[in-house]
C-alpha cells in the first residue's frame, strides 16, 4: 500500500494541465505468477482506460496475458507491449513484432544452466522462445500454480536464480538478464530495450506526460530501460499491487471531473 508520504508526492508531481497518458505493468495489476485479475479490480481498469490513454507493459508474451487478463480489459488499453515490448498489440491483434535470432551459444548455455539446476523436479519445456526474448522456469515454462508454488519454495531456500542470472550477464554482456518473476528469468538482447517503447509513445501522444505505474521488479529489471528514457516532466510510480494502483486511479478520476468542473466556469 502506497504511504501517505508517496502519496503525496504523486499528487504534488500529477498536476499537468497537458494530456496525460499511462502506462501500466502487468505485474502491477496482477501480481501473482499465472494468477486472473481480480473482477472487480478489472471492471474498474476498463473504466479507467476507457477514460484516459493507457498501455500496458508486459514481459510475458500475449497468449500468456490473454488467460490473465479478460478481452474487455484488452482491448481498452490502447496498445500491449507484450514480450517486453518486441510485440506491440491493439483489440487482440498483433500490429507490430520485432524478430531477433539468438546465438547457438547462448541457447548451449541455457541448456546447460537447466541441466546442472539442483532443482529436482523440472518438468520441460524449460526454455520459452519469444519473438526476441528467452524465458527460463526450471518448473516449466507450462507449470501449475502448484508447481510453481512447489518451486518458490525450493528456490526461496536455495536462491539458485539470482546466481544464474549472475552468470549470464557476466557470460553475455550484450544481453539484458533480469529475475521477470519469483520462479523465472528473462533474456534479451541490449538491441531490443524497451526504451522503445517510449518513443512509441509519444511519436502517438506528442507534448503528453508519461506516468508508468510499476512493480519494483519491472522498474529494476526489463522495464528499467523505458524507466529511464522518460523526461524529467514524465513520473515513474512504483506500486505494490490493485490496492494502490485503485488509489492513484481514483485520484486521477477526481482531478479529471474537477479539471472539468474548472474548465465549464
Amino acid at each position: 500500500m502506497l504511504s501517505h508520504t508517496e502519496f503525496t508526492s504523486y499528487e504534488s508531481r500529477s498536476l499537468s494541465s497537458g494530456e496525460d497518458v499511462f502506462v501500466f505493468d502487468l505485474a502491477a495489476l496482477v501480481p501473482g505468477t499465472c494468477c486472473q485479475i481480480d473482477h472487480d479490480f478489472a471492471v474498474y481498469l476498463r473504466t479507467f482506460a476507457n477514460a484516459k490513454p493507457c498501455y500496458l507493459l508486459t514481459s510475458v508474451s500475449y497468449n500468456e496475458l490473454m488467460a490473465r487478463l479478460p478481452t474487455s480489459v484488452r482491448k481498452a488499453f490502447r496498445g500491449v507491449f507484450a514480450s517486453s515490448g518486441a510485440e506491440l498489440w491493439s483489440s487482440d491483434e498483433a500490429v507490430e513484432r520485432v524478430e531477433h535470432t539468438f546465438s547457438d551459444d547462448l541457447y548451449e548455455y541455457l541448456v546447460k544452466v537447466v541441466q546442472n539446476s539442483a532443482y529436482p523436479a523440472k518438468d520441460a519445456p524449460l526454455i520459452e522462445n519469444g519473438p526476441a526474448t528467452l524465458r527460463v522456469c526450471l518448473a516449466g515454462t507450462k507449470a501449475s500454480i502448484g508447481q510453481l508454488s512447489t518451486y518458490l519454495t525450493w528456490e526461496t531456500e536455495h536462491r539458485e536464480l539470482p546466481l544464474i542470472v549472475n552468470e549470464l550477464k557476466s557470460k553475455f554482456p550484450d544481453h539484458d538478464v533480469h529475475q521477470d518473476s519469483d520462479t523465472s528469468l528473462l533474456v534479451a538482447p541490449v538491441t531490443m530495450s524497451t526504451s522503445r517503447i517510449h518513443r512509441h509513445i509519444t511519436s502517438e501522444h506528442s507534448n503528453a506526460r508519461v506516468i508508468s505505474c510499476m512493480s519494483r521488479r519491472s522498474a529494476n529489471g526489463f522495464a528499467e530501460p523505458f524507466c529511464n528514457a522518460l523526461s524529467e516532466s514524465d513520473l515513474v510510480t512504483e506500486v505494490g499491487g490493485p490496492s494502490d494502483l485503485s488509489q492513484l486511479m481514483s485520484y486521477e478520476m477526481r482531478r479529471r471531473v474537477t479539471n472539468g468542473l474548472l474548465a465549464a466556469e
